[in-house]
């Protein structure tokens, strides 16, 4: 499948959480850890590897494998109050979809079949608030989100409000408010009941995405979890600054009496560390995106109409990757849509096009997302050192310098005859069916794009298709901005 491609070389990543989990559970040790790292970056995707990975791990002494895996996203089943009722609706789903886990290998299957009833024996079935409770029954399947059914005899209407009213009394009988402890000491005997025979591991996913409140909430109720269950293990995927602005947004005041600034931040941060440690014992950071030549493969509708025309030959991927490197996963991911979806619409013909106008894309809608501003950065040509760079004495938008390293071999002709003062011919590969070289073309296109003439062709031939391509580009721009919110 094209979204399990790895472009990130994120195995190692992988390999070290499945490594950490591993020394914990052969040495009976509880965890509770995080996967570290900013809004998009691709913990989600790292985690799903994680959960597959375990499921794949054998054991000869223990039947069905040594992991019994959960998989929480606590922000998808966030609408529910308690975190300990949308846990239990998450695994009672997960456990009821055939489509909801899809692992690759034939023993990572047996293995999950085999824990699945597992949890429904030894948990689910146990736990009589999911065989009672309305709210596993009821409001699950959306009887409340009736506001688009429209009553039209009166008697109709008044024996539906008779029905909410009762069906509302009996979730007031059960409300997990009302008996929390007693669904909390069930769910504890079930997992201990599980963990005697294989080491548990709950996965949290998305918790940064929660409201502050209900965030907290959700730690505490794991927290409550891992101390009463033994051989339990707990990964968050978090945003670590996020949950930190939860942790202040609910404990810490705004204005710290008495104190001034510098102190309170400090004393700020001891209290964040101290109370997040409770949950979390330590961090595994995310590493930095580097992208590999896995992205062809994982995105080939990018590639389709290009191929070398009036570009001599370059390292297309290589510079794919250097300027996918400034933004996340997820960001990259989102404007690649994009650009097929442009590219789709403006060239319904399917005609090839050349590969440095890929490259000059990717740069275009990486650099908007980067909150580039083309209008103030210009090219400064420095005649006399023969130096060519991107330049903004007060902008250092890392942008700046991915354009610097796609034009390293600067493609500008000095002592060539100019045309007027402060226009340069850019260099021409005669030795190669007289194309422009790839620093050329950016260069050129760049400066179309500030709607400046500084930089030109002194073949004619190669001026005109080189203008071609910058009205394509100027045609993706606009239509990409407008696919903006």
């Amino acid at each position: 499948m094209l979204a399990e491609i790895d472009i990130l070389n994120r195995q190692e990543f992988i390999d070290k959480i499945i490594s950490t989990v591993e020394y914990h559970s052969k040495n009976n040790l509880k965890a509770s850890f995080s996967i570290q790292g900013e809004w998009g970056c691709g913990k989600s995707w790292i985690l799903d590897r994680v959960f597959e990975n375990l499921y794949d791990i054998q054991d000869e002494q223990i039947a069905g494998g040594r992991y019994c895996v959960f998989r929480y996203n606590a922000w998808k089943y966030d609408y529910y109050d308690e975190p300990l009722v949308s846990l239990l609706i998450s695994l009672k789903e997960q456990l009821e979809s055939e489509n909801s886990i899809i692992l690759k290998t034939p023993e990572a299957q047996k293995n999950y079949q085999a824990v699945k009833l597992m949890i429904k024996e030894k948990l689910l079935d146990t736990l009589d608030v999911i065989q009672k409770n309305p709210l596993f029954s009821i409001i699950d399947s959306q009887t409340f989100h009736i506001p688009s059914l429209f009553c039209f005899g009166a008697s109709v209407k008044k024996e539906f409000e008779k029905y909410k009213d009762k069906v509302k009394e009996e979730i007031r009988q059960y409300d997990p408010h009302y008996d929390l402890n007693q669904l909390m000491n069930s769910m504890i005997k079930g997992l201990n009941q599980i963990s005697s025979e294989k080491t548990v591991v709950v996965i949290v996913d998305e918790l940064d995405r929660c409201l502050p409140e209900h965030a907290i909430k959700v730690l505490e109720r794991m927290h409550h979890i891992s101390q009463n269950v033994n051989n339990i293990q707990f990964i968050y995927g978090i945003d670590k600054t996020q949950i930190e602005n939860n942790v202040v947004h609910i404990f810490i005041p705004e204005v710290y009496n008495g104190t001034d600034q510098s102190r309170y931040e400090n004393e700020k941060k001891d209290r964040i560390k101290a109370y997040l440690s409770k949950f979390i014992t330590f961090g595994l950071d995310v590493p930095k995106a580097e992208y590999n030549e896995e992205i062809e493969k994982k995105y080939p509708a990018l590639f389709e109409s290009f191929e070398q025309i009036n570009t001599c030959t370059f390292p297309l991927i290589e510079n794919l990757q250097l300027i996918a490197s400034v933004v996340t996963p997820r960001i990259l991911e989102q404007v690649i849509s994009k650009i097929i979806l442009t590219n789709g619409i403006l060239n319904q013909n399917n005609e090839k096009l050349d590969n440095s106008i890929l490259v000059f894309e990717l740069f275009y809608v990486i650099a908007i997302e980067m909150k580039f501003d083309f209008r103030n950065n210009h090219l400064s040509n420095d005649y006399h050192t023969q130096e060519l760079k991107l330049k903004n004495q007060i902008d250092s938008n890392p942008i700046i310098s991915v354009f610097n390293k796609l034009i390293t071999q600067n493609p500008v002709m000095y002592g060539h005859v100019q045309r007027f003062q402060d226009d340069y011919p850019l260099i021409i590969d005669n030795d190669n069916g007289m194309k422009s070289i790839f620093e050329s073309s950016i260069v050129f296109y760049f400066d179309k794009l500030q709607k400046r003439n500084t930089f030109y062709f002194d073949s004619s031939t190669i001026q005109k298709e080189m203008e071609k391509n910058s009205d394509y580009l100027a045609n993706f721009y606009s239509y990409y901005k407008s696919l903006d919110m």
